[in-house]
């Protein structure tokens, strides 16, 4: 054969159909497979999840949890007729709204404080869960098994990062330092909550505690603290009207004595008896007149009185008074939101600042409400002023004609006109006394029937277990978030792997047909793998290079293929271990082949057949370097293995030029003698993207193999190599898979016949 037909290589065997992209079907198969291999990892990530869920559950400080059952009343007791200074509760959605504020205001907390004598624990540690994680997270990473988990993802800033926090001192607790009370405060403000489901009248009242009985205890004490604060609010506003009805009954008691004292002197000085009595018709005439007149003074008179009220009031008196003189449904109702919007302010003003947004609104809505109180009360004193103004008319008008008739009498006359005149001015006092005075008797007896306009319908008791934390649902979220982070883990590793497991891999992502697997050789260090298919030649390893043997066979009679190229994508791929193991098995079969080192840069071939090789014709050693550059014969570099009888050419020193040497007439005239003595050639070239010299060797070559390390070569790094072949114009025949470890690959979920194979004898 000449070496213009070796030149061009013949056509390749039909290359293996790519698998579709990823993406673009979901394969079951491959997805129980890809578990089945990282199940170690997934199993491992969600027993140690749940070990830290079940961890945490122990480590996290319990809390119980109690709750009280308040209903507002809707049917309240009546047991007088009489008007309340403050009305009751009319029930509604924002009525509801603003009791649940009380309840859980900072007053009401204070009060429980207060009620209950509590105080806070002796040293509170802010920060206790986070600094108890910080010191799990440091014995993760110290145990190693951090690093474990992150090797399965490979190097990546995210998780160097979360190494790096995970690792991190926890900070020194500083403990809390403030007012006891009002650090007790707080406390009870952060675990109280009130609610109302919207379909009812009753609000939940619920703390958490650590202990059982002091949430039931709290919970209680709000409770009735909220009862008590309603109580105490009637009783305070209806006192507060008792105090302003007893001034005006002891200034109107005063009024009636004066008013019945000069009567009694007027009778006496003028030696007149009752004064009452009278038989006249001008007589009863003036009596009837002296009736109205009574009548129109003593209204004169409480108007008066209500007037001066008012004006007191208008000039800086209480709202509440107010709303009580004045007897104004709008006043009563603005009262009640000026109190509101006070306590709230109250409330907050602890919590923000002066400036704060809130509070300034508040405050707007605070001078808002004060403005439409005292609009209400100045146009009940211009009411007031209008009523005195008519009740004086009135008055003055009966006194004219009253005037008209006692100048029609004699002086006795007048004197008994006068008389009874002061009578019933002493008469209309009376009765104002009566009824100022009965009023405030009312409202003494109010301030004692004085209830809550809400009731306790379930007290709050003790719990034995905790509300928090529930152990099996702590222990049941690591469990499930374990299994996921390891299927996380797990897919994570499978698309970032770097190297292919199986050949069919291999095919799908290439397209190049795979010529076979050869599997690692375990346990022989004194002997390397050239040596174990004669140790071993029922074996996994040697049967595995008669199959690569046989798809050779197959080409070379079918394409006489004689001359095959054997190359790799970089260095340490089992490339050179697989070419004398090939050619011994060859040569073995008594079959005339012979081994070329292409390498001429870093030769390995001599390192890895055994050192008791014979030489050719007994000469001393030629190097294949020197035939190259035409100081030796072909013949005279031929060495033979005396185990198999092979025939190889090696060179013993390293050329920095090689491809001077490969590209000559030399390295031609080598192959063509080659091809005369021999049946087939086996040239071992060095890997593709390290040098070139396997590109110029191509071009000898009449078939190509491509050898790919196992779980290590870089998919990219072959595809890389494959593209830079086909773009030299050297078509790859096949690819090999070297260093397979056969019990890892079966332990990953990928079938392997030859492992524990009943035929060999491994």
């Amino acid at each position: 054969m000449s070496v213009e037909m070796l030149s061009s290589p013949i056509s390749e065997p039909a290359p293996a159909q790519p698998r579709p992209a990823k993406g673009d079907e979901i394969d079951l198969g491959a997805i129980v497979a890809a578990i089945k291999r990282r199940r170690g990892t997934i199993l491992g990530l969600a027993v140690l999840c749940t070990s830290i869920g079940i961890g945490a559950s122990y480590a996290v400080k319990p809390s119980y949890w109690a709750e009280a059952v308040v209903s507002l009343n809707v049917r309240n007791a009546v047991v007088t007729d009489n008007q309340s200074v403050v009305g009751d509760l009319k029930v509604d959605s924002s009525v509801i709204r603003g009791e649940i504020d009380i309840i859980t205001s900072r007053v009401a907390a204070g009060r429980v404080v207060d009620a209950l004598a509590l105080k806070p624990e002796p040293a509170v540690e802010d920060g206790a869960l986070k600094t108890g994680l910080q010191r799990l997270g440091n014995q993760i990473v110290e145990s190693g098994l951090f690093d474990s988990v992150a090797g399965l993802i490979g190097p990546n800033d995210t998780v160097a990062s979360l190494r790096q926090t995970l690792a991190a001192t926890p900070a020194p607790v500083v403990p809390m330092v403030s007012d006891p009370r009002e650090q007790m405060i707080n406390t009870l403000l952060g675990n109280v909550s009130a609610s109302n489901d919207g379909r009812s009248y009753s609000i939940r009242i619920g703390y958490s505690a650590a202990s059982s009985d002091q949430a039931a205890l709290i919970a209680n004490g709000f409770a009735k603290e909220y009862l008590d604060m309603q109580r105490d609010e009637k009783v305070r506003e209806t006192l507060n009207a008792n105090d302003w009805l007893k001034r005006q009954v002891q200034t109107l008691r005063e009024d009636v004595l004066t008013a019945e004292s000069r009567v009694q002197k007027l009778q006496e000085n003028a030696g007149l008896g009752d004064a009452t009595r009278g038989g006249s018709a001008v007589n009863q005439q003036m009596t009837q007149l002296n009736v109205q007149l009574v009548a129109a003074r003593a209204a004169t008179t409480q108007a008066e009185a209500k007037l001066r009220s008012a004006q007191d009031l208008l000039r800086g008196g209480s709202v509440e008074s107010a709303a009580g003189v004045l007897a104004s449904p709008m006043l009563q109702l603005l009262a009640r939101d000026q109190t509101e919007i006070k306590r709230k302010l109250a409330d907050m003003s602890s919590q923000y600042g002066d400036r704060h947004p809130t509070i300034i609104g508040m405050r707007s809505e605070l001078g808002s409400v004060e403005a439409r109180i005292k609009d209400e009360i100045q146009r009940a004193v211009q009411t007031l002023n209008t009523d005195v103004a008519v009740a004086r008319a009135s008055e003055q008008s009966l006194q004219s004609r009253m005037r008209q008739l006692e100048s029609n009498y004699a002086d006795g006359a007048k004197v008994e006109i006068q008389v009874r005149q002061f009578q019933r001015e002493a008469d209309a006092a009376r009765e104002l006394y009566q009824n100022f005075l009965q009023r405030m008797k009312e409202t003494g007896a109010q301030a004692e029937l004085a209830r809550p306009d809400a009731r306790i319908i379930s007290e709050a008791v003790g719990s034995p277990f905790p509300a928090f934390p529930n152990r099996k649902l702590f222990a049941v979220i690591g469990l499930v978030f374990g299994l996921f982070l390891g299927l996380f883990i797990a897919f994570v590793a499978e698309n970032l792997q770097r190297g292919f497991n199986d050949l069919d891999e291999v095919e799908g992502e290439t397209g190049i047909a795979g010529f076979g697997t050869i599997p690692l050789v375990r346990g022989r260090r004194k002997n390397n793998p050239v040596d174990y298919l004669i140790e071993k030649p029922i074996s996994s390893y040697s049967e595995s290079l008669r199959t690569v043997q046989s798809l050779i066979h197959s080409v070379s009679h079918s394409r006489t293929a004689r001359v095959i190229l054997v190359t790799s994508s970089v260095a340490g791929e089992g490339k050179s271990t697989f070419c004398a193991s090939l050619t011994r098995q060859l040569a073995l079969g008594h079959q005339k082949v012979l081994l070329i080192d292409g390498d001429l840069r870093r030769s390995h071939l001599l390192e890895v057949l055994p050192a008791n090789s014979s030489l050719n014709k007994g000469v001393a050693p030629a190097d294949l370097i020197e035939v190259l550059e035409g100081k030796r014969d072909f013949g005279d570099a031929i060495r033979v293995d005396e185990a198999t009888g092979l025939h190889y050419l090696a060179t013993a020193r390293h050329e920095d030029n090689p491809q001077r040497l490969l590209m000559g007439r030399e390295m031609q005239n080598v192959i063509t003698q080659a091809l005369r003595h021999y049946d087939l050639i086996v040239i071992d070239a060095p890997p593709v993207m390290a040098v070139s010299d396997a590109l110029v060797l191509a071009r000898y070559a009449d078939a190509s193999l491509l050898m790919v390390r196992w779980n290590k070569t870089s998919r990219k790094l072959v595809q890389d190599a494959i593209k830079r072949l086909r773009v030299s114009g050297v078509k790859v025949s096949g690819a090999v898979m070297t260093m397979v470890d056969q019990k890892k690959k079966a332990r990953g979920g990928y079938e392997d016949y030859s492992y524990r194979n009943p035929y060999y004898t491994d």
